[in-house]
């Protein structure tokens, strides 16, 4: 359920880099999961009045990346294992439907190259694959499904063994034209994610590995 609307809807000028700067601080899981959002404080911290804040948090609301209910006000989605998990099996149908779509191999797959764009490089690689699948109802579904995960994946390479080798070997499979191959990885990149689901899912709700 989306919060009731207050005042005069915000000018796109104003509303998407709003919008924008909240998503980005939601993905990357700058705040820990049940974090309680203050429309007041956010406008202050961005420099913008509250309508643009309030109708961003509406918009992500929708998008399922902020919660909201009546008269408790919008927080950040509270995740726990059995959620989590659900949300990797989603992720990884979404996955394996986009590969069986697309031409292989897909090139030119651009990936962060530093330490602070390690969390990016998976929603990044899957990213570049849904792109090429002409579905746009797909390519939606899992970026929506990639930013949900996005508060999880920054606690990764802490939690997970070996994640930067891994990616480079399932980029490398996606520049190659074996789709068995590409699907077998997707697989086994799922199920580490299931594999470490508890301490992911910890690290997200308290802010530290």
């Amino acid at each position: 359920m989306l919060a009731k609307r207050n005042g005069p809807v915000s000018p796109a000028h104003v509303l998407e880099p709003t919008y924008h700067a909240l998503r980005r601080r939601l993905v990357s899981g700058a705040w820990p999961s049940g974090f309680h959002l203050e429309a007041a404080k956010l406008a202050t911290d961005l420099s913008v009045s509250i309508t643009p804040v309030r109708d961003s948090l509406n918009r992500l609301s929708g998008e399922r990346l902020v919660t909201t209910r009546p008269g408790a006000g919008f927080q950040v989605p509270v995740i726990d294992e059995a959620a989590f998990l659900a949300l990797v099996s989603w992720h990884h149908t979404l996955a394996q439907l986009a590969i069986a779509a697309v031409s292989l191999p897909v090139l030119s797959i651009e990936s962060p190259q530093n330490r602070e764009g390690e969390a990016d490089a998976a929603a990044i690689l899957f990213a570049s694959i849904t792109a090429r699948s002409g579905d746009p109802e797909l390519d939606w579904a899992l970026g929506n499904a990639a930013a949900r995960l996005g508060p999880f994946r920054r606690w990764e390479s802490a939690i997970l063994p070996r994640t930067a080798q891994e990616l480079r070997t399932l980029r490398t499979a996606v520049g190659g034209r074996d789709r068995g191959k590409v699907s077998d990885l997707i697989a086994r990149y799922h199920d580490r994610r299931r594999k470490f689901a508890r301490q992911l899912v910890e690290a997200a709700a308290s802010g530290h590995a």
